[in-house]
C-alpha cells in the first residue's frame, strides 16, 4: 500500500520568486551581444543592453528561447570612444557617482550619446546635480498669490477674509518647508523632473551651456541684497517715525466696505511712535539711492531683541539662549542705538507683529510726523506689545 501511494504521488515544487527573478537575471547575463560600433567591436550582455531604451529595442529577446547559445549582432554608426564610456557606466549600474567623466568635453560628448540611447539612471544623476548646482532654493518657492488672494474677494467679510488668508499662509509655509527639504536632501527625482520643466531636454542644456557647466561646478551665489548709508543728514526740527496698523477697529468701523478714518486722524493714534534721529542717504547694491529716516532705538526694542534669542520660550539662559548680549546682529555694533527705519521694520515688526502675532505685513502704514512732541502709543490690538512675552 505503501509503494502504490509513492508511486501515485504528485510531486509539488514551489519557487521562491526571489530565486526565479535571480535565475531570470543569471539568463539575461548569459546571453550574449556583439555590437560592432564604427567598425569597433565590443561584447555585452543582455541584462546590460535593457538598461538602455534604444538598445533594448534593437535585441530579440525570443531568439534565445530556441537557441540557448543564440549571440545577437548589433551595428551602430557611432563613435567607439564615447560608446564604451557609455556601456561602462552602463555595465556599473546602478552605480554612477564618481564614474562620471569631469572634463567638459568629454563629458558633454557623454551626455550626448547617453540622450540619444536612452540611459536614465546617467541622465537624472547628472539633471539632478546640475539643477541644485544651479538653482537657489528660493527660486522653488511658489509666489504667495497661488495660495491666497489678500483682498477682499466679493461678498466677502472681514472675519472670513481673515481666515482664508491664514489658511493660504499657511499652505505656503508648509510648501516652503517641503522645498527646503528637497534642496537639502538632493532629491534626485525633483531635481531631474525640475531640470526639465526649466532648461528643457539635455540637447537645450548643452546648446545653451548648462550642461556640462552646472554638473562640474555651483553656480555663484546671488549676493544679498545690501544696504549702504552715504551720507546722513540732521533734522532741523523734532520728527517721529509713526506705524499702525489700518485694521484697528479704532481707525473705523472694520465691517463690510466701510470706509475707514482719513489718515489724518489715523497717525494721531499710531501702534508705535519713534524719535527720527536724522536722514540718510542710502544706496544699494544696484546704485539706486533713496532717503530714509534713521531711528532712535527705545528700551522696548532692546528687551525685546535680548528676550528673543535662538531658544525662546527657555527664558535667558547662559552659555544657551543668551549668544548676543551686545546686540551686535542688530544694531551692527556694541554701542550703536540707531538704526534705518527699514532695518528696524524688518527686525523689529516684521518678527513680532506679523509672524508671531499674525497681522499681515501689508496692512501696516508707516508715516514721518513733524511735530514737537510725539503722539501717544496706542499698541495693536491683534498682538502683543513690544518688549512684553507673548502670551501662551
Amino acid at each position: 500500500g505503501g509503494g502504490a501511494r509513492a508511486r501515485g504521488a504528485v510531486r509539488c515544487e514551489c519557487v521562491c520568486p526571489t530565486r526565479a527573478m535571480k535565475r531570470a537575471r543569471d539568463a539575461s547575463d548569459a546571453q550574449r551581444v556583439t555590437i560592432d560600433v564604427g567598425g569597433t567591436k565590443v561584447s555585452t550582455t543582455v541584462s546590460t543592453i535593457l538598461r538602455s531604451s534604444y538598445l533594448a529595442g534593437m535585441v530579440d529577446l525570443s531568439a534565445w528561447d530556441s537557441d540557448a547559445e543564440h549571440s545577437a549582432q548589433i551595428f551602430l554608426d557611432r563613435d567607439p570612444e564615447t560608446f564604451a564610456l557609455l556601456l561602462r557606466l552602463m555595465r556599473q549600474y546602478p552605480h554612477v557617482a564618481g564614474l562620471v567623466p569631469h572634463e567638459p568635453g568629454l563629458l558633454a560628448s557623454l551626455l550626448a550619446e547617453a540622450d540619444f540611447f536612452g540611459y536614465e539612471p546617467l541622465l537624472s544623476h547628472v539633471k539632478a546635480r546640475a539643477y541644485f548646482n544651479a538653482r537657489e532654493v528660493r527660486q522653488d518657492y511658489k509666489a504667495r498669490s497661488e495660495f491666497t488672494t489678500v483682498g477682499r474677494l466679493d461678498g466677502e467679510s472681514f472675519a472670513d477674509r481673515a481666515v482664508r488668508v491664514s489658511a493660504g499662509d499657511k499652505r505656503l509655509k508648509e510648501h516652503i518647508a517641503e522645498i527646503d527639504a528637497k534642496f537639502n536632501s538632493k532629491d534626485e527625482s525633483y531635481g531631474s523632473d525640475r531640470f526639465d520643466a526649466v532648461y528643457g531636454t539635455v540637447g537645450d542644456a548643452l546648446a545653451s551651456g548648462v550642461l556640462p557647466k552646472y554638473y562640474l561646478e555651483p553656480k555663484p551665489p546671488v549676493p544679498p541684497p545690501t544696504k549702504k548709508i552715504v551720507q546722513l543728514m540732521p533734522v532741523d526740527t523734532p520728527c517721529w517715525y509713526l506705524v499702525g496698523d489700518a485694521y484697528e477697529p479704532r481707525f473705523g468701523e472694520c465691517g463690510d466696505f466701510v470706509p475707514m478714518h482719513p489718515m489724518s486722524q489715523c497717525i494721531t493714534q499710531p501702534g508705535l511712535v519713534r524719535r527720527v534721529a536724522c536722514h540718510a542717504l542710502v544706496e544699494d547694491q544696484h546704485g539706486t539711492r533713496w532717503m530714509e529716516p534713521m531711528l532712535h532705538l527705545t528700551t522696548k526694542d532692546l528687551e525685546e531683541w535680548m528676550g528673543t534669542q535662538p531658544g525662546d520660550g527657555q527664558g535667558l539662559i547662559f552659555g544657551a539662549t543668551l549668544d548676543d548680549c551686545s546686540l551686535k546682529k542688530h544694531t551692527g555694533g556694541v554701542a550703536r542705538r540707531t538704526l534705518l527705519a527699514s532695518d528696524w521694520f524688518e527686525k523689529m515688526l516684521v518678527p513680532v507683529l506679523c509672524e508671531e502675532c499674525g497681522i499681515m505685513e501689508t496692512n501696516l502704514w508707516a508715516h514721518v510726523l513733524v511735530a514737537a512732541e510725539p503722539p501717544a502709543e496706542y499698541g495693536f490690538s491683534g498682538g502683543r506689545e513690544l518688549g512684553q512675552e507673548a502670551a501662551l
